[in-house]
């Protein structure tokens, strides 16, 4: 019986190695992450956070990234080009009053960020600490015309 109970001990510590060390291949492509708020100006607008995920180096063929989730939101990650990345987040939507967006429960700091990616295939996450926010967009940033 405790042999038993041994290997499966061990099972479990090679699992957790190995998606430790993808993990952490998965961070070596990461140079920085950072998030800005922003708010419409104008009635039905909205506002948001977009996330960017800015690469050291390009993504191997075999690895995609997937979607993100940050303070209690999630979205999807789409490719700018090949170092660079981003989410959009909808915080709410104002066209007749403020619907905040529904939120799920992540667990994750206000700074944290999970990254969903997968490698050959197979899902795998990761978390970023130290996310940076960047000053708030304020649309419409259009001066006015003077007539």
């Amino acid at each position: 019986m405790k042999i038993i109970a041994l290997i499966i001990v061990a099972f479990f510590n090679m699992n957790s190695c190995s998606s430790e060390k993808i993990s952490q291949e998965a961070k070596q492509y990461i140079e920085k992450v950072t998030y800005q708020n922003w708010v419409g100006g104008v009635k039905g607008a909205g506002g948001g956070t977009n996330l960017n995920i800015t690469l050291l180096k390009a993504l191997p063929s075999n690895m995609e990234l997937i979607k993100i989730q940050f303070q209690d939101r999630e979205g999807v990650i789409a490719k700018i080009d090949d170092l660079s990345y981003q989410s959009s987040l909808r915080r709410f939507d104002n066209m007749k009053e403020t619907v905040h967006t529904p939120k799920i429960e992540t667990g994750l700091k206000p700074n944290q960020a999970k990254l969903f990616f997968q490698i050959d295939g197979k899902e795998n996450t990761v978390i970023l600490d130290d996310v940076k926010e960047l000053p708030m967009l304020m649309y419409p940033s259009a001066k006015p015309k003077n007539n």
